[in-house]
């Protein structure tokens, strides 16, 4: 294997300890061997500089790694090789799914699945509680039960449509935000920048709720894996869920 001077790059013969063109010493000679098999192949006479030949550049001396040091040894030089390909391949790769919780979208903070489940199960829990209350009230001024008299059951699912109107569509579409959302402080956002009103709140709970729920409830999984976390019913309404403090 031929070795060069790392100081003048001249020729040395495998026994040399000293370069006889400068007079310096040579590194070891498992050293240099790293050097030589990492450089280039010889350059053309067109590239000497003052009849001088230039010091061989090394593989490893990419713009996201450092500059390998003279005496590195085999272990530390394939090490650097491979944090320079992770370097590059990695964030290519991480656009494949969904970012995690709390990270920045532009200016907003990323609202993630645990804060959006739980904001969802406030607000069926409201409306849980409503039905009763509707239920009951019903029965007592009707004096029977709910479950014999197809009026009463009419009256109590026109109250809870009434109050999932009221909460996903005219609260939510006033400041972003149903009840369940307001309480653990997430809000919706549109994507455009522009401000989410009624009407978007209306396409996003009455077209897309029952959207995500029809196959299997995929809809509302979509955003684990989605690189905005974004649900069908987000992307049907433009919109992704943020902190709101």
């Amino acid at each position: 294997m031929a070795r060069f001077c790392p100081h003048c790059g001249k020729t040395l013969s495998e026994r040399s300890r000293f370069c006889p063109h400068c007079g310096k010493q040579t590194p070891e000679r498992h050293r240099v061997a790293v050097a030589v098999e990492d450089a280039p192949a010889a350059s053309p006479v067109s590239d000497r500089v003052d009849g001088r030949w230039p010091r061989p550049r090394r593989a490893t001396d990419l713009p996201l790694a450092e500059p390998r040091r003279a005496t590195a040894t085999p272990a530390e030089a394939r090490s650097e090789r491979r944090f320079a390909v992770t370097a590059r391949v990695a964030p290519a790769a991480s656009h494949r799914y969904a970012p995690p919780t709390h990270s920045l979208i532009g200016a907003f903070e990323q609202a993630g699945f645990g804060l959006r489940y739980g904001a969802w199960m406030f607000d069926f829990l409201i409306t849980l509680i409503a039905i009763m209350t509707f239920t009951f009230a019903v029965t007592a001024v009707s004096r029977r039960s709910v479950v014999g008299s197809n009026t009463d059951l009419v009256i109590v699912a026109a109250l809870t449509l009434l109050l999932f109107i009221l909460n996903f569509v005219v609260l939510a579409g006033t400041n972003g935000q149903s009840a369940g959302m307001r309480i653990l402080g997430i809000k919706i956002v549109r994507i455009d920048g522009k401000r989410f009103g009624r009407k978007e709140a209306a396409i996003r709970h009455l077209l897309g709720y029952p959207l995500s729920i029809a196959v299997f409830f995929l809809g509302f999984l979509w955003m684990l894996w989605d690189p905005r976390q974004q649900a069908w019913h987000d992307k049907l309404a433009r919109t992704i869920v943020v902190m709101s403090r």
